[in-house]
């Protein structure tokens, strides 16, 4: 389990967890599955709407429900990740329909089916070390939601394989950073490598360009062409 000892190995720079949940048992059980240093504040509140008037800075993590996120909460959210606030939604089957309203989001994802101290503190100290979780039951169920799109039909994806690498990485959960690590380049240039994978693959968020590489088999295909390199 990641709990305390993995939070602290991570240097987490989190000050704060924000559980706004505007179900009070759901928020009750997350406060008490959560597992964080003692220097870490956990403040509760009833719902994402009152978190959001209440303000939110550099170095809090929200934790929230997707079903609680319209177009102009989302909106509230992106200004809120500009200023450094993290952010780990938490989803159900229903709520698949409401994943456009994140577009442009850098979030983390826990389905609340089944969700026990581990898995939530797993994603937790993935969203406090700056990646965005995304479960394999979950990623399965964006497969679904995407090929239920009447998308307009694409052009063949061309991607150098420096992008395919990177590719690869950002449906493995890496952050900007982790992926330049593992690229050995800048992280001014990883960023600009996931933005150019983002826009060829008509994509506004992560979210979406790992579900298209996973609907289409992409990262299947790159990660045979990584292993034979």
């Amino acid at each position: 389990m990641l709990g305390v000892s993995e939070i602290k190995e991570r240097e987490i720079t989190v000050r704060r967890v924000v559980v706004a949940i505007g179900n009070g048992l759901l928020r009750y059980g997350v406060e008490r599955m959560l597992q964080v240093p003692p220097k870490v504040e956990i403040r509760s509140l009833p719902g994402l709407a009152g978190a959001l008037s209440d303000g939110l800075d550099d170095g809090d993590l929200l934790i929230a429900l997707l079903s609680e996120v319209d177009d102009a909460v989302a909106a509230e959210l992106r200004q809120n990740e500009d200023r450094g606030v993290r952010i780990m939604l938490l989803i159900e089957d229903d709520d698949l329909d409401e994943l456009p309203n994140m577009t442009g989001i850098r979030a983390g994802f826990v389905k609340i089916d089944g969700i026990n101290e581990d898995t939530l503190n797993k994603a937790l100290a993935s969203v406090a070390g700056g990646n965005v979780p995304i479960p394999p039951e979950l990623a399965q169920d964006l497969l679904l939601l995407a090929t239920r799109r009447n998308d307009a039909p694409r052009g063949q994806l061309r991607l150098t394989p420096r992008e395919q690498e990177a590719l690869v990485l950002m449906v493995e959960g890496l952050s900007n950073r982790q992926i330049a690590r593992r690229l050995q380049i800048s992280e001014h240039g990883a960023k600009r490598l996931v933005a150019n994978i983002l826009a060829k693959m008509d994509c506004n968020n992560r979210t979406l360009a790992v579900s298209r590489a996973l609907r289409e088999g992409l990262y299947e295909r790159y990660v045979k062409a990584r292993e034979m390199n």
